[in-house]
């Protein structure tokens, strides 16, 4: 699984199963921050669609925290302001970098908040149809 779709599964789900798994990593490994989590603000980049431009839409509150275990470093930035999630995040990271033997559980787990998104998702859109207005009908 790429990094890309690690921390987009890890910035979906739940806040309090991924702060619960971090806690337990830090609580096994000695985890030393060398940047504390932290709120900053992010320039949100936005494409226009009619000339294909980029411009910049505004400002987005963000977090971020950087974590090392032994010698692996992790990493975690997400939009919002929940910063222990985002700390939790970082250790997860710093423990798959340091190829750790928790790494199986931590997919796992990865896989079992993919498919809680998906379930999510799923019934999101089946809302979002149900609301659908079919215009011609409304002709006749």
């Amino acid at each position: 699984m790429e990094k890309r779709q690690l921390f987009r599964i890890m910035n979906f789900a739940d806040s309090a199963a991924v702060c619960s798994f971090g806690r337990r990593l830090a609580d096994k490994y000695p985890v030393t921050v060398l940047k504390k989590p932290q709120k900053m603000l992010v320039m949100l980049k936005v494409r226009e669609s009619a000339k294909n431009s980029l411009f910049y839409a505004g400002e987005a509150l963000a977090c971020e925290c950087m974590v090392q275990i032994g010698e692996a470093k992790g990493f975690a930035a997400s939009l919002g302001d929940d910063t222990a999630k985002v700390y939790a995040m970082a250790v997860i990271d710093a423990t798959l970098n340091a190829g750790l033997p928790e790494c199986d559980l931590i997919m796992n787990a990865l896989r079992e908040w993919a498919g809680q998104l998906d379930e999510k998702r799923a019934m999101e859109a089946k809302l979002t149809a149900s609301t659908k207005v079919n215009f011609s009908v409304m002709e006749e």
